[in-house]
């Protein structure tokens, strides 16, 4: 019987940068579009994280048929993915304010503003608002809430996949010496 590694962490590595170099493609589209903070590129980005941990916790269950996969094995794995390409999409985001367009980190308040004003706040409250966003809105900040989200999202999302990706080990004799 061959030996096979039932870690999760070469194949999270892996699904995190395809899912990381998606976060950042799609980043660049709606950049060079014109809107970089449409809501459009929300759901898009929900997507790729749903799709890259499927894809995942798909390839890992097929790999490993014998020993099976268990619903913690599922979760850790998407949330591992999730985490990786968190990493990857946040340290391009930092160039992308940092480096790419200085102006960006204008351009994100000025849209908040909007959005803010569209959804019936008031003035007063706006300004009330905006200057604590102003003060703790810089790329290194940006970069950080992306990292939470992302793997926030990967983790809600892995609770609900791994349910539907664990699989019994089809060894009887799996885990006995």
């Amino acid at each position: 019987m061959e030996n096979q590694s039932n870690s999760v962490t070469p194949l999270a590595m892996n699904y995190g940068l395809y899912m990381g170099l998606a976060l950042i493609l799609n980043t660049v589209v709606f950049y060079v579009m014109g809107s970089p903070f449409s809501h459009a590129t929300a759901y898009i980005v929900y997507g790729i994280i749903i799709g890259g941990i499927i894809w995942g916790m798909k390839s890992f269950r097929e790999d490993h048929q014998e020993l099976g996969v268990t619903y913690g094995k599922a979760l850790g794995l998407g949330t591992l993915q999730a985490l990786f390409a968190s990493l990857i999409y946040a340290f391009f985001t930092f160039v992308l304010f940092t480096l790419i367009d200085k102006t960006l980190t204008e351009k994100f308040l000025s849209f908040l503003e909007e959005e803010f004003t569209r959804s019936g706040i008031t003035e007063s409250q706006i300004d009330t608002i905006m200057p604590m966003y102003r003060k703790f809105m810089s790329p290194v900040f940006y970069s950080f809430a992306q990292i939470f989200s992302i793997v926030f999202y990967g983790f809600l999302f892995s609770l609900v996949l791994a349910i539907f990706f664990r699989k019994q080990s089809t060894n009887p004799f799996h885990g006995v010496e």
